[in-house]
């Protein structure tokens, strides 16, 4: 009798131990399983921070590469510059040669704005503003706007096989530049199909900075019909020159 009572403890307690290994190993799976989301969120999340990081640096490097070594030609950097002068006045000219032509130059310096602008009947008109009158600032912006008037010649060769990088910038008007050489003899004759009218040309040079504003800038130009036959002679100069 003993001996039978002996056996059923003893099966009790293996019984016992097995249900205690079993409850060990479930819970051991369920905290595992607890845990595994965690892990992976938390993997996941520093994974695609990770990513954004390298995206973010590899796309603030191509900006600062492509505005160091080929920027162009920016002509709304000319407006900033006359909008929100920088510390440094400098003097700044336009002149456009044709059967309209423009005239525009001002000294220009964080506080103040002194120039002229030509008139149609070749008078000129005086330009002089300070910062604190924001009227009399924003008139003789107005004034000093001519070389949006040359944004489409600049559209037609900025980007592309007739503007060529030249070694020889350096400092220009007291600015650290890029030189580019215009000339759309440099078009294939797709680009020149699409861009110009039999006998149209464009060449000149450009002195940029690294953002592509254009410190000095004379090209020449000519507007043809479809016929080939001439309609005007342009030329353009603009300069911004560090006092």
């Amino acid at each position: 009798m003993q001996i039978n009572d002996r056996r059923v403890a003893r099966k009790q307690k293996l019984a016992l131990a097995r249900r205690f290994d079993q409850q060990i190993a479930v819970g051991a799976v369920i905290f595992a399983l607890f845990l595994a989301p965690a892990c992976n969120s938390n993997k996941s999340s520093k994974s695609a921070t990770e990513k954004l990081d390298q995206q973010g640096s590899n796309k603030s490097a191509k900006v600062v590469a492509q505005s160091n070594t080929d920027p162009g030609i920016d002509l709304n950097c000319v407006y900033d510059h006359l909008q929100n002068p920088p510390p440094e006045a400098f003097h700044y000219m336009y002149r456009k040669d044709g059967s309209n032509p423009v005239h525009q130059e001002a000294d220009v310096t964080p506080q103040s704005i002194d120039g002229f602008r030509t008139q149609f009947d070749g008078t000129q008109q005086p330009l002089h503003a300070t910062r604190s009158d924001q009227q009399s600032w924003q008139a003789a912006l107005a004034g000093l706007t001519g070389i949006g008037g040359m944004s489409s010649t600049v559209a037609i060769i900025n980007h592309n096989s007739a503007m060529q990088r030249e070694t020889d910038g350096g400092q220009v008007n007291g600015f650290d530049t890029i030189h580019y050489s215009i000339d759309t003899a440099r078009f294939n004759a797709t680009e020149r199909q699409m861009l110009l009218k039999p006998g149209e040309f464009e060449k000149g040079d450009a002195w940029v900075t690294s953002q592509g504003c254009p410190v000095k800038l004379g090209l020449d130009s000519e507007l043809h019909r479809n016929d080939g036959s001439l309609i005007e002679k342009l030329h353009y100069e603009e300069a911004m020159v560090k006092k």
